[in-house]
C-alpha cells in the first residue's frame, strides 16, 4: 500500500510542475500586461484636456504554443484617429481662420467710416456741406455763411484724406501681417518634416503611439489656420502635406520653404515656395508663386483684404473724391468771389510750356475794380489758327499755339494795362496776377465755350478750384498721340498683371525715353504687356486700360514709375491715371484750396456777367454761383466702374451711400461666412473629439477592468504558490 502511494506521488511531482508553470506564466503575464494597460489609461486620463491629444487603445493577444495558452500580452498600443474627420477639421480651420482674419479688418473699416447719419460719416458730412450751401442765401451775414461752408468743406475733405491714409495703413498692416504669417507657416512646415523623421524612427523601433504624433498634429492644425492643406498618411507613420491643388509642402525627403518680402502701396509681391532637400537644406527645382494656390486660411484672407477689399474701398473713395472735386470745381470755376481776387493760382496740370495748347472756343479775362466793375478785358479766340487775343476790343493779335505761348500772350496783355499785372506758367501751374485789379475768368460766348478735353479754360488749369487733389483729377488730359512726353530724363514704368487669385501673370519694366511721343510710349507699354492687357488714348486725351478677354478678372497695376514730365513732378502714370489703383490716389491729398481755406471770402458765390455791354461784372448781392452749388444736391455726376460699384450717373450723396452699402454688404457677407465656418469647425472638432478624444467614463471603466484583471492574475499567482507549498509538503 505504501509503495503504491509513493509511486503515485512520484508521478504527480513529475507532471504537475509543468501545468503549474503554465498557470504561473499566465498569472505573471496578466499582471505585467494589465500594469502596462493601466499606464496607458493613466496617460489618457492625464491628457484629458490636452489639445490635439488622441486617446490610446491597448490591443491584447493570447500567448501559447500548440494550442496550449500560456498568458496574455500587449500586441500594440494604437492611437485612435479618423483621417476623414481630421482632414475636415483642418479644412474647417482654414476657412474659419480666413474669415476671422477678415473680420478684424472689417471692424476697423466700419469704425473708421462711421455709420450713415451719425454725423461723422462721409454721407453726413456731404449732407452738412449741402445743408450749409442751402442755408447760406438765407443768412443775413454773408461772411459767416462763407466761413461755415468752408468749415464744412474742410471737415469733409479732411475725413476723406484721413480715411484714405488709414486705409493705406491697414493695407500695410495686412501686408506686414502676411509676411509674419508666411514666416510662421514656413517654420511649421519644417517642424512637420522633422516630426515625420522622429515618428518614422519610433515606428521602426515598435513605438506606434509616440507623443511626436500629437505634436505633429498640433503643428498641422496651426499650419491649417495659415493655409489650406491636404494631409496624406503614409505606411511608415509619416504624412505628406500639400496644398489642396497639389503643391508639395512636406514630402518624403524634402520640405518647402516659404518666403515673402513686404511691399508698398504701389505694388505688392507674391509668396514664394521653394522645395528644399531635407538632408542638405539646399533648394530643389524652381521657385513657384504660392498665392494662386491658396484658397483658404489667414494668408488667403490677408491677400484678399490687401488686394481686393481695402484696395477696392480706396478706389471707391478715390472715385468719390474725383466726382466731388470735378463737380464742385466745374461750378466754382464758372463763378467768382466778391470782390474778385487779385490773384488766381491753378493746380498742377502736369503740362509743359511746350505742349500744344489744345483749346477750342473762346475765353475771357476781365479785370475789375474792388467793386466788381469792369476795367479791362482780354479776349481769347482759340478757334482761330493760330489762336488770337484782343485787349479791350482792340485788334486781334496771334500767338504760338502752345501752353507757354498762351501764358506769354496773357502776360504781355496784363503787363500792358498798367496795373502791374502778370501771368506765368511754371512746373505745370498757371498763375495770374491782376496787380491792382481783380481777376474774373469765364467764357463770354455760351455757344463757343473754351474747352480742352471737355473742361473749360479756368477749370482745366484750376484757376478757381475750391477742392484740390494731389494728382490731376481730370481724366481727359487733352493730349494726343503725337504730343511729346517731354520727360526730364529717361524713366521706367514697372507693370504687374495679376490674376483674380493674386498670382502674377506677367511683369514688365518699360523704359520711357525723353524723345518719345505719347503714342510711342503707348506702343512700348503694350508690347511689354504681352497681350494680357493694352492701353489706348481716346479723343479727349484719356488713357484707358483694356484687359484681354482671355484673361477675365486680371488687373494691370503700376508698381513703380520713375518718369517725370519736365519739372512738374507728375509721372506719366499719374498724368494718365494708369493702373488699377490709380484712382485711389485722388483721395490721399484731397483738401480745400489753400487760398479759400485761409480766406473764406474767396469762396465764389456769384456768377459773373460777361455780356459785352455789362459794366458790373460781379455784384455784392449776386448769389447765382451759390445757387449753382446748391444744385449739386440733385445734380447727377458720372462715375466710372470702380471695384464693386458699377458705372453710374447719380448724385454725390447717392454715390457715397452706395459706397457705404457696398462695405456694409461685404462686412455682412463676411460675418455670415465666418459664422458658417466657425459652426463647421465646431461640429468637426466635436465629432473628432467623440472619435479620438478621451472619455473619462470610458477610461475609468477600462481602469476597473484592468485592475480586476490584474487582481485575478495576482490571485492566480497566490493559488499557484499555495499548490507548490502543498506539493512540497507531501512526504
Amino acid at each position: 500500500m505504501g509503495l503504491a502511494i509513493n509511486e503515485a506521488a512520484t508521478k504527480y511531482f513529475r507532471e504537475t510542475p509543468v501545468a503549474l508553470n503554465g498557470i504561473l506564466s499566465s498569472a505573471l503575464t496578466a499582471m505585467q500586461t494589465n500594469t502596462s494597460a493601466l499606464k496607458v489609461v493613466s496617460q489618457n486620463i492625464s491628457n484629458l484636456n490636452t489639445a490635439n491629444y488622441a486617446r490610446r487603445e491597448v490591443n491584447l493577444s493570447a500567448l501559447g504554443a500548440a494550442g496550449i495558452p500560456s498568458g496574455v500580452t500587449i500586441e500594440d498600443v494604437t492611437r485612435v484617429t479618423n483621417q476623414y474627420l481630421t482632414q475636415e477639421c483642418l479644412a474647417a480651420s482654414s476657412s474659419s481662420s480666413q474669415y476671422d482674419t477678415a473680420s478684424s479688418f472689417y471692424d476697423q473699416i466700419n469704425a473708421l467710416l462711421g455709420s450713415p447719419g451719425d454725423g461723422n460719416s462721409l454721407t453726413s458730412k456731404i449732407s452738412d456741406v449741402l445743408g450749409k450751401l442751402a442755408s447760406a442765401q438765407l443768412s443775413t451775414n454773408v461772411g459767416s455763411s462763407q466761413a461755415s461752408i468752408v468749415s464744412s468743406l474742410k471737415s469733409l475733405t479732411s475725413s476723406v484724406s484721413t480715411i484714405s491714409s488709414s486705409l493705406d495703413n491697414m493695407a500695410t498692416q495686412a501686408d506686414s501681417q502676411l509676411a509674419t504669417t508666411v514666416t510662421g507657416a514656413s517654420t511649421l512646415i519644417k517642424q512637420i518634416y522633422d516630426y515625420n523623421n522622429l515618428i518614422k524612427a519610433a515606428t521602426l523601433q515598435g513605438n506606434t503611439d509616440t507623443a511626436y504624433l500629437d505634436q505633429r498634429d498640433t503643428a498641422l492644425k496651426n499650419l491649417s489656420a495659415d493655409m489650406d492643406i491636404r494631409v496624406t498618411p503614409q505606411s511608415d507613420g509619416t504624412v505628406q502635406v500639400t496644398t489642396t491643388d497639389g503643391i508639395g509642402l512636406v514630402g518624403t525627403g524634402s520640405y518647402s520653404v516659404l518666403s515673402y518680402k513686404p511691399g508698398t502701396g504701389t505694388g505688392y509681391g507674391t509668396i514664394s515656395v521653394q522645395d528644399t532637400n531635407g538632408n542638405t537644406g539646399q533648394p530643389i527645382g524652381t521657385v513657384q508663386s504660392l498665392d494662386s494656390h491658396l484658397t483658404a486660411g489667414s494668408m488667403r484672407g490677408l491677400i484678399d483684404l490687401r488686394d481686393t477689399t481695402i484696395a477696392g474701398i480706396q478706389n471707391e473713395l478715390g472715385s468719390l473724391a474725383k466726382g466731388m472735386a470735378n463737380a464742385f470745381n466745374e461750378i466754382h470755376n464758372e463763378s467768382s468771389a466778391y470782390p474778385p481776387p487779385t490773384e488766381l493760382t491753378g493746380h498742377n496740370t502736369g503740362l509743359l510750356a511746350s505742349d500744344s495748347l489744345g483749346f477750342t472756343g473762346k475765353s475771357e479775362f476781365v479785370l475789375t475794380n474792388s467793386s466788381g466793375v469792369k476795367q479791362h478785358t482780354i479776349d481769347f479766340n482759340f478757334d482761330n489758327s493760330p489762336p488770337s487775343l484782343s485787349v479791350d476790343g482792340g485788334a486781334a493779335s496771334t500767338f504760338t499755339a502752345t501752353v507757354g505761348g498762351f501764358a506769354t500772350a496773357l502776360n504781355g496783355a496784363l503787363s500792358g494795362l498798367g496795373g502791374g499785372g502778370s501771368a506765368s506758367f511754371a512746373n505745370g501751374v498757371l498763375s495770374v496776377d491782376g496787380g491792382s485789379y481783380g481777376v474774373v475768368v469765364g467764357d463770354p460766348d455760351s455757344t463757343h465755350p473754351s474747352s480742352r478735353g471737355g473742361a473749360g479754360l479756368s477749370q482745366f488749369f484750376g484757376l478757381n478750384d475750391v477742392l484740390t487733389t494731389s494728382v490731376p483729377s481730370l481724366s481727359n488730359t487733352g493730349m494726343s498721340a503725337s504730343d511729346a512726353l517731354g520727360l526730364a530724363a529717361n524713366g521706367q514704368i514697372k507693370f504687374t498683371v495679376k490674376n483674380p487669385n493674386g498670382s502674377v501673370a506677367t511683369s514688365a519694366a518699360v523704359t520711357i525715353t525723353t524723345g518719345m511721343t505719347v503714342g510711342q510710349a503707348i506702343t512700348a507699354i503694350n508690347t511689354s504687356l504681352g497681350g494680357y492687357a493694352s492701353v489706348s488714348l481716346d479723343a479727349n486725351g484719356a488713357m484707358t486700360t483694356t484687359v484681354n478677354t482671355n484673361y477675365p478678372g486680371y488687373s494691370l497695376q503700376v508698381t513703380d514709375d520713375s518718369t517725370a514730365r519736365g519739372t512738374t513732378g507728375i509721372s506719366v502714370s499719374d498724368l494718365f491715371g494708369l493702373g488699377a489703383n490709380a484712382i485711389s490716389r485722388l483721395s490721399s491729398g484731397f483738401t480745400v484750396n489753400a487760398d479759400i481755406a485761409s480766406s473764406s471770402s474767396r469762396l465764389a458765390l456769384a456768377r459773373p456777367n460777361l455780356s459785352p455791354t455789362a459794366t458790373q461784372i460781379v455784384g455784392s448781392g449776386d448769389s447765382t454761383g451759390l445757387q449753382a452749388l446748391q444744385a449739386l444736391a440733385s445734380k447727377e455726376v458720372s462715375f466710372d466702374k470702380v471695384a464693386n460699384l458699377g458705372a453710374q450717373t447719380t448724385s454725390l450723396q447717392n454715390y457715397a451711400a452706395a459706397l457705404y452699402q457696398d462695405i456694409a454688404t461685404q462686412s455682412a457677407n463676411n460675418t455670415t461666412a465666418k459664422t458658417t465656418q466657425d459652426d463647421r469647425l465646431t461640429e468637426a472638432q466635436a465629432r473628432l473629439s467623440n472619435n479620438s478624444g478621451v472619455n473619462l467614463d470610458e477610461e475609468l471603466a477600462n481602469m476597473i477592468i484592468y485592475q480586476r484583471a490584474y487582481s485575478a492574475g495576482a490571485r492566480l499567482l497566490t493559488t499557484v504558490n499555495q499548490l507548490y507549498d502543498s506539493l512540497l509538503s507531501i512526504q
